[in-house]
């Protein structure tokens, strides 16, 4: 009978791998893969869930011109939960790519045995890293055996908010949102004109989090931190305060009715704002890319309106900040036969013509001190070039990390605003989040 068993459990193993393996050619996600390598050539496979398509087309083609002895071939979806499953079957199986993309945080631990040291390969093949990579985000690369799986690529901040502008005038709304009573006058605008006011995709607790990391600071600047770290409670009355405040939104239907069925991606995005059913959409400071012309919103109904970004306005005490963090690391495979030519391709994303290439598209702000956005021809109005130079500076102010480095903590926080918001009371949904970190902590 154990025998039986254990043939069957390989059978179903070796069917997951083969779905996610074809993963790629499944509707709804989009692969590219580069023709054999040439004669001469060394061949690196590479899996991400971004850079986006036209983004990555412009960054092959300079890296090939770069290092034509490489050939890198890619595959990509950009549902990063199909990337991840996709991933976590390949690696476990010994047949994962030589570079793979990673996010801050859970993940960063969760990969972390399968990963070439970072810095060791660095300080081997990308002469002057360390000079030129801002090492606070470095840090964000190490797990909690003190390895650094990866080098970070861009950083991005929350908790910011994309404006169409022309279509605010369309509504009657005089300014940009700043305070709590702004968003109030222009929610009851947009319901006057039949538009939904401010969309947010609380269905996902990863923005949930961010949400609450960003909004947190005006009730208790880097209190949060705090909690995390065992100093302070989860039930804190800088806590209840937030949660209060993020209730409210709700309650004043500030946010869209269903907010806590919708999601960021597509939902909140494409059906509200990219449709013009809102002229406020919550997002991360990655989205200041579409204030430009952008692949992204080509044959939406925004495509020619004038966009621009600022945080999400003030509601508690203390002003509005920036929560940043990286959003995308590259990490090596230790079973990699092609590590130096894999680092390559790391050196290009962080110290040459890749990491400017994607900065210019507005993706994310340079890990890369020496470098900055040039991109000033795309610039075709006074909104888009304040929104960038806005985005920059306060993302330079940011006050800490937007990540929560612990899975279920993060997920405890992020069900337990989903709660609060369906109407659980806060301390209950507050002690429940602490009960989930002591637990950790054991």
């Amino acid at each position: 009978m154990k025998r039986k068993t254990i043939a069957k459990v390989l059978a179903a193993f070796l069917v997951v791998a083969m779905v996610f393996t074809g993963c790629s050619s499944d509707k709804g996600s989009t692969s590219s893969t580069s023709s054999s390598a040439s004669k001469g050539k060394t061949k690196v496979t590479f899996w991400t869930w971004e850079p986006t398509e036209a983004q990555y087309a412009d960054i092959k083609a300079a890296f090939d011109k770069d290092y034509p002895d490489v050939d890198i071939q890619w595959w990509r979806t950009a549902q990063k939960d199909d990337y991840l499953k996709k991933l976590q079957v390949a690696m476990a199986s010994g047949e994962g790519p030589d570079i793979f993309g990673l996010s801050p945080g859970t993940l960063v631990d969760q990969y972390g045995r399968f990963c070439e040291p970072m810095d060791q390969l660095a300080d081997k093949d990308i002469a002057g890293w360390k000079d030129a990579i801002n090492q606070d985000y470095v840090k964000q690369c190490i797990n909690s055996d003190g390895v650094q799986v990866g080098m970070p690529v861009i950083t991005v901040g929350q908790e910011f908010m994309l404006y169409n502008k022309t279509l605010m005038n369309e509504i009657g709304i005089s300014k940009v949102p700043a305070t709590y009573n702004d968003m109030v006058s222009a929610a009851k605008l947009c319901k006057e004109k039949g538009f939904v006011p401010f969309t947010f995709g609380a269905k996902d607790t990863w923005h949930d989090v961010d949400f609450f990391m960003s909004l947190s600071q005006q009730f208790g600047p880097k209190k949060v931190y705090d909690a995390e770290n065992g100093k302070i409670k989860w039930t804190d009355k800088t806590f209840v305060d937030t949660m209060k405040a993020w209730k409210k939104l709700f309650d004043d239907k500030i946010f869209e009715d269903g907010a806590l069925g919708i999601t960021t991606y597509p939902d909140a995005r494409d059906q509200y704002f990219y449709a013009r059913k809102s002229p406020f959409f919550a997002t991360g400071s990655w989205h200041v890319s579409i204030v430009i012309p952008n692949e992204e919103t080509k044959g939406t109904k925004v495509e020619k309106d004038e966009i621009g970004m600022s945080l999400i306005p003030q509601i508690g005490p203390n002003p509005t900040v920036a929560v940043t963090g990286v959003d995308f690391i590259l990490a090596i495979n230790k079973d990699s036969q092609v590590k130096d030519a894999a680092a390559k391709f790391v050196k290009h994303m962080v110290m040459g013509k890749g990491q400017q290439i994607w900065i210019n598209t507005l993706q994310g702000s340079p890990v890369n001190k020496n470098m900055k956005f040039t991109n000033d021809s795309a610039i075709k109005n006074d909104t888009a070039k304040q929104s960038i130079e806005y985005v920059n500076q306060k993302n330079s102010e940011a006050i800490g990390d937007r990540n929560i480095k612990n899975a279920d903590l993060q997920d405890a926080l992020g069900v337990a605003m989903q709660e609060v918001a369906s109407g659980k009371n806060i301390n209950t949904a507050l002690g429940e989040v602490q009960s989930a970190y002591d637990k950790i902590k054991k």
